[in-house]
């Protein structure tokens, strides 16, 4: 099992949003639980058929984010930073981001986020790190 699309795009009521264009899944990892998914788009892709690096930059932005809100109960989050190394190129798709918390503070939280090709045996292509400030503490 690969895990279920819960059938939302993220930002589906706002079409003009550059995430709803990225066209963003959220779905439930059979080992991870909710994760976030783009599919292999032409549109997104580079020359060589995998996303652009921005792509996945964006995914993993996006899981992380949620990922802390979840934990913090608050969306008042800011990015601090981040620090992403890409493994290897997406071959089959989708490529799905697999968030968890690994620091939960009171005033910033780090968040881990690995990327896998769902349909290439979930092998691992990129790994991020990604801190957040709390903007209401």
């Amino acid at each position: 099992m690969t895990g279920r699309r819960s059938g939302r795009r993220v930002y589906e009521d706002r079409p003009d949003h550059i995430l709803a264009r990225m066209r963003l899944w959220e779905v439930e990892d059979p080992e991870a639980g909710p994760a976030l998914e783009v599919d292999l788009d032409e549109s997104l892709c580079n020359p060589h058929g995998s996303p652009h690096a921005s792509v996945l930059a964006g995914l993993i932005d996006c899981a992380a984010a949620g990922a802390a809100a979840r934990v913090t109960g608050s969306e008042a989050l800011a990015g601090a930073d981040v620090h992403i190394r890409f493994l290897a190129t997406v071959r089959v798709g989708p490529a799905r981001a697999l968030a968890r918390v690994l620091k939960p503070g009171r005033r910033s939280i780090v968040v881990q986020v690995d990327v896998v090709d769902v349909g290439d045996d979930r092998r691992p292509v990129a790994s991020a790190t990604m801190s957040f400030a709390r903007l209401d503490t």
